[in-house]
């Protein structure tokens, strides 16, 4: 797999408000749109180096997303198939993404950036 970046870590909050006010305290990451329904994610910091901040699960790591381009993504998930490991294809705003845990349950995003 061609790895361009770690583009994001999403983290689930207990407290979506009173982590993002962390955030921005400890590390100055302001979010540019603080809102957002609970199951999407607020991002914080530079797009290509973000966290993305959930509000609908327990809290603790969501995913690791993993930057490529279209190609390697392929490989990925012909792999994938080749193994009969499991696997989920969403479309994004700004990705074409596919999500999959690794061996010990982390969960993986192998995102293709738009644009």
């Amino acid at each position: 797999m061609n790895l361009l970046r770690i583009d994001h870590v999403s983290l689930n909050a207990a407290d979506r408000p009173a982590t993002l006010d962390w955030y921005a305290d400890v590390l100055g990451l302001v979010a540019e749109r603080p809102v957002a329904p609970p199951g999407e994610p607020v991002f914080i910091g530079p797009r290509g180096a973000r966290f993305g901040v959930f509000a609908d699960r327990a809290p603790g790591l969501r995913h690791i997303a993993l930057a490529t381009d279209h190609r390697s993504q392929e490989q990925v998930v012909a792999r994938l198939d080749a193994l009969a490991l499991p696997y989920v294809a969403e479309e994004h705003s700004d990705s074409h993404s596919v999500y999959f845990p690794d061996a010990d349950g982390a969960m993986l995003e192998v995102m293709v950036p738009k644009g």
